[in-house]
């Protein structure tokens, strides 16, 4: 198997639910054809680089999956022949990967968007914390 990313660009004038819809159809693709999807990551709605299909706006979807060539071609087909679909990319991010390597991977990222237990911060929290300097008597004082 291989690892591969794809990023489709939508309409931005579609609903959630058409949005969610259009996901499903591709992981379904993916999953039948035995491919393991590894994460689904929705990027929502941005501004476009320049206009395509008269279009200035975009929703964007980032799938990242492992399986066989011919799960990239089946899904290739479907995007171009889609008309809620501006553009798309694949690109191959790994030669070669085992199941029990996604599965390791897909462990790894449940573990990381588990909460925190009481009393300890996560990662993005200590950033946070580090980069905002705290308030001095003095820097109080002049406020006022």
């Amino acid at each position: 198997m291989r690892r591969y990313d794809v990023v489709f660009i939508a309409l931005s004038n579609l609903p959630d639910t058409e949005i969610s819809e259009i996901v499903e159809r591709y992981q379904t693709m993916v999953t039948e054809r035995k491919g393991l999807i590894i994460k689904i990551e929705k990027w929502g709605k941005r501004k476009l680089a320049y206009d395509i299909k008269k279009q200035n706006m975009g929703f964007y979807v980032l799938f990242d999956f492992a399986g066989d060539s011919h799960i990239v071609d089946e899904v290739e087909r479907n995007l171009k022949i889609d008309d809620k679909i501006l553009k798309f990319l694949t690109v191959k991010t790994a030669e070669e990967i085992t199941a029990e390597e996604v599965e390791a991977i897909i462990a790894a990222a449940a573990k990381a968007k588990e909460p925190a237990e009481e009393g300890e911060k996560t990662a993005a929290e200590t950033a946070v914390a580090a980069e905002t300097p705290e308030a001095t008597p003095e820097t109080k004082e002049e406020e006022k």
